[in-house]
């Protein structure tokens, strides 16, 4: 409501995801739908951005100049062996809600205007793109990094895309003209009949393929072509 807040973390769960608080308020705020499930906010939702999980290498060769938050170093993830266990479903051990694929498999999931839709990690490291659609809004998955992709809206000027990655690596669409490149994190056109448009970026979660189904039961699971 155009007001900052700062965010801490209760040590509290729910369905198995850390859940935030805000410092101001006290309202709890759910980490994986950035909602508020108790409190004066109760039911409103944290705006999300796109991020990125990747590795420091390929975080520094996009953004050389980049600000690191120091934290303390650890020895070893103390959530190791949660990692893994294949069929460690949560702190309570419960049964993976949905046999499309296995608890612990990771997924890209997108939400957009009340639709969501998940593309397998795996699988779109093998294919380099994933196209599908998320409602009516027609996404493009692309690994970016080995644990981590980005989304775009493959909509431009009225137009849906054929997105691809070239065997340079580099993010392209075929059209009238000739072929277009886009840039990996922004959805920039660099080159080609499209350049100077841009791909909207959605923000997309990557979660174990048991969470983000018990918070989207309902989502639909894009395989590759």
């Amino acid at each position: 409501n155009g007001k900052e807040t700062t965010l801490g973390v209760t040590g509290a769960l729910w369905r198995d995801a850390m859940v935030m608080y805000d410092r101001e308020t006290g309202t709890y705020w759910s980490q994986v739908n950035a909602t508020a499930i108790d409190g004066p906010h109760e039911g409103d939702r944290l705006r999300e951005v796109p991020s990125m999980v990747t590795t420091w290498g390929e975080w520094k060769r996009l953004h050389p100049g980049t600000l690191v938050l120091e934290k303390p170093p650890l020895d070893a993830s103390p959530y190791q062996s949660y990692y893994d266990s294949e069929d460690g479903y949560g702190v309570f051990g419960r049964d993976n809600p949905d046999d499309r694929l296995s608890g612990k498999d990771l997924v890209i999931g997108v939400e957009e205007a009340g639709a969501s839709a998940a593309v397998s990690l795996s699988r779109l490291r093998e294919a380099g793109v994933i196209s599908g659609f998320v409602g009516e809004t027609p996404v493009a998955w692309v690994a970016v990094s080995g644990p981590g992709a980005a989304a775009f809206e493959r909509r431009l000027h009225g137009t849906i895309l054929e997105l691809a990655l070239d065997p340079a690596g580099r993010l392209v669409a075929a059209g009238k003209g000739g072929v277009s490149e886009f840039d990996l994190v922004t959805g920039e056109a660099l080159s080609g009949p499209l350049a100077g448009g841009t791909l909207r970026r959605l923000p997309a979660r990557r979660a174990y393929w048991y969470a983000w189904v018990s918070f989207h039961p309902d989502t639909v699971l894009i395989e590759r072509d």
